[in-house]
């Protein structure tokens, strides 16, 4: 999937659990199976940055009106 793709899957309510992005936000910064990609045990690299990092992109991106790159 192209970056464009995966940003209108996110903000798409029939594709992303019916959720508003302030719930996605939510969502990254409590959910444990979230959570477990910056800490997935031995012999796995973890994701970049953290759930609070990504839960504050995320809340700056809903405000700046959520733009999607171009396609």
């Amino acid at each position: 999937r192209t970056s464009a793709q995966i940003c209108a899957q996110i903000k798409d309510p029939l594709m992303n659990g019916s959720r508003t992005l302030a719930d996605i936000a939510e969502h990254v910064k409590k959910d444990a199976l979230v959570a477990w990609g910056w800490a997935p045990g031995p012999g796995r690299e973890p994701a970049p940055g953290s759930a609070e990092e990504t839960f504050a992109a995320i809340e700056t991106w809903a405000a700046a009106g959520a733009p999607c790159p171009a396609q």
